[in-house]
């Protein structure tokens, strides 16, 4: 191994560690909100606190805990009623109980959820009302209600089987489950259109497309009818899907989505706490000032096929040493990869691209080059890891322990090949989701 990998694999580590605390989600979601007196001030918003009967929160996502825990501590007993349903309780929990709905797969608490959440603002619905809905991602399959009783929970458990694994980008995939729910695609704030609604976001999707996070709970959706069955056909999913839903979708009686209306946008404001173009920025910064690092950030490869997204990314950062002889470069990228899945195995889009990345690394010798991609949830895929980090020395250590990396990829087994090196970055939830980063290094 190189004199220069372990210091490069050390700051790739620890930039994506201090990133991670950089965007510790309550304490951005404490800042922002704040109490003067009778007064709620988040951003621009000053709602009279006095004004209102019911102060009821809903908090859907990864990140729904600790963006809770933040309102709690400028609310506390105002706030009367909440739903809380997350992937994991990290750290303390708020005083209402939390629900651990399924990811990325629906279960019975994701329904529950829903179910709970609707009734409670149907039951509030009025001009004393004040709803905080605290959204981030993963509450697409957190947080599930069918728009129709013939869709069942097995049923939402194939469909989102099918929307993970056939190629479609996450905009895709939630414009095809805003139509199939009664609560995406803005139908959960229209179940309280009396009431007067704040939505905070940490969000997981490109271009701040706010509408985007958890399929649009708040939000009314661009998507239409079209959107749907063009997606639909290109992943051939009506043969993906069980036959009553294709037969239902074929029949073309799902109900259009709500649109957005004057008297809406008078009622309902919508904030941004996070998203990973702060996460990068963060990155940025570390890697600037805590390690002297040449910085540029790859805003042009945020999602694309997995191999394609692998070698634009090692070209990038060889460009970049080249043009900067002598320092330390950083190479950062956020986003998905797209990666189906073709076998039984453990892994992640994440470690996929790692594991193909110390691939091409030791075929074209760059022992100077460190490749490191994780999720800011601490999830990547289905395995325990968060991500994996590699260099041109992996595969030769691999071999050494009888580990194939070919095998591997092609079982979609990222984890185990990882895991077996000591390589696995593994974090545990982490109670935020500003989607994948992606550090490279190189000297």
């Amino acid at each position: 191994m190189s004199d220069t990998t372990p210091g490069s694999r050390y700051i790739a580590l620890e930039i994506f560690h201090r990133t991670l605390a950089a965007i510790d989600v309550e304490s951005v979601a404490r800042a922002l909100i704040q109490t003067d007196g009778d007064r709620l001030l988040i951003g621009e918003d000053a709602v009279d606190l006095a004004r209102f009967k019911h102060v009821i929160v809903i908090a859907i996502g990864k990140a729904s805990v600790p963006m809770a825990r933040a309102v709690e501590g400028a609310l506390g007993d105002r706030v009367t009623a909440a739903v809380i349903v997350s992937n994991a309780v990290v750290g303390a929990a708020p005083r209402f109980s939390v629900r651990i709905g399924g990811h990325p797969i629906p279960n019975r608490e994701s329904f529950e959820a829903a179910h709970t959440a609707l009734g409670l603002l149907r039951a509030a619905d009025a001009e004393d009302t004040l709803v905080l809905f605290l959204i981030s991602g993963g509450g697409s399959a957190l947080f599930e209600k069918p728009i129709d009783p013939a869709i069942e929970l097995d049923d939402l458990q194939t469909i989102n089987r099918a929307l993970v694994g056939c190629g479609a980008v996450i905009s895709e995939m939630n414009v095809v489950r805003r139509f199939l729910s009664a609560v995406k695609g803005g139908r959960l704030a229209a179940a309280a259109p009396r009431s007067r609604q704040i939505s905070l976001y940490v969000s997981d999707v490109n271009s701040d497309d706010l509408s985007t996070v958890s399929s649009g709970l708040t939000l009314p959706s661009m998507a239409t009818r079209a959107d749907f069955d063009r997606i639909v056909q290109r992943y051939d999913l009506l043969n993906k899907f069980p036959a009553h839903i294709s037969a239902l979708i074929t029949a073309g009686e799902l109900p259009d989505l709500p649109r957005a209306n004057a008297e809406d946008a008078d009622r309902r404001s919508h904030h941004l706490l996070l998203d990973n173009r702060k996460a990068l920025l963060e990155a940025k910064r570390i890697a600037e000032s805590d390690f002297g690092c040449v910085v540029e950030i790859a805003e042009d490869m945020v999602e694309g096929d997995v191999e394609t997204m692998m070698l634009a990314h090692i070209e990038r950062v060889v460009a970049l040493r080249h043009r900067h002889a002598g320092k330390p470069v950083c190479l950062l990228s956020g986003g998905e990869a797209v990666c189906p899945v073709r076998g039984d195995g453990q892994g992640g889009r994440n470690q996929e691209l790692v594991l193909r990345a110390a691939i091409h690394l030791y075929q074209r010798g760059l022992s100077d080059v460190v490749v490191l991609s994780a999720g800011t949830d601490g999830i990547d895929g289905n395995s325990p890891a968060a991500g994996a980090i590699a260099d041109s020395d992996t595969l030769r250590l691999a071999e050494e322990k009888g580990v194939s990396a070919e095998q591997r990829l092609q079982n979609s087994d990222s984890f185990n090949f990882f895991n077996a090196l000591g390589d696995a970055i593994i974090t545990g939830p982490t109670g935020n989701n500003v989607r994948d980063v992606r550090i490279l290094i190189a000297r």
